[in-house]
């Protein structure tokens, strides 16, 4: 566990966050939409150079300064995939392929949530670990109000895509965190 403590994370703290999802040296984990880089080099650092990490974002420029971050950071141990994860096979991540999958702040941003939980459903290896992470529904910053839904609704959403509840994570003072694990 890392010697971080919640009461000095007030914002999303990626290493914080990964610290407690069990993601370890040699697994592969996919980063669906992984936007500037930061959950995908944290994820990185943790699974060391026997392990790889699929950072995924539709966006040439999510893509650009990820390579970028990882350069910077001596990370070789981190492929881009440009893909569209709402698209069944479009992760670039084979059947079953990966020990994680990384869902950051990406559910609000589309309205086919389903097709993304599926997505990273059929990445996942059985007993794989997903990391779900999004903003808190009333926190003051971020995007706008009515587009976040309930950690309620959310928790629902993913079981009934077939995962199991694990257990919660802290995310920092605006966001909320979930561990799920496939059957």
């Amino acid at each position: 566990m890392s010697s971080v403590t919640h009461h000095s994370v007030k914002f999303l703290n990626p290493s914080f966050v990964l610290a407690q999802s069990g993601i370890g040296e040699g697994m592969q984990v996919a980063d669906f939409g992984c936007g500037q880089g930061d959950f995908a080099l944290a994820a990185a650092k943790l699974v060391g150079p026997e392990g790889k990490v699929c950072a995924i974002d539709i966006q040439d420029s999510a893509l650009s300064s990820t390579r970028s971050k990882a350069r910077i950071g001596g990370l070789l141990n981190i492929v881009l995939v440009k893909g569209n994860v709402e698209v069944s096979g479009a992760s670039g991540c084979a059947d079953g392929s990966q020990d994680a999958v990384l869902l950051t702040n990406l559910l609000f941003q589309t309205e086919k949530r389903a097709e993304v939980l599926h997505e990273a459903m059929r990445a996942l290896k059985p007993g794989g670990i997903a990391i779900f992470v999004d903003w808190e529904k009333e926190a003051p910053l971020g995007p706008m109000r009515n587009l976040r839904m309930e950690k309620e609704a959310i928790e629902k959403l993913i079981i009934q895509e077939g995962f199991v509840f694990k257990k919660e994570i802290e995310a920092g003072a605006f966001h909320f965190g979930m561990l799920f694990t496939k059957k």
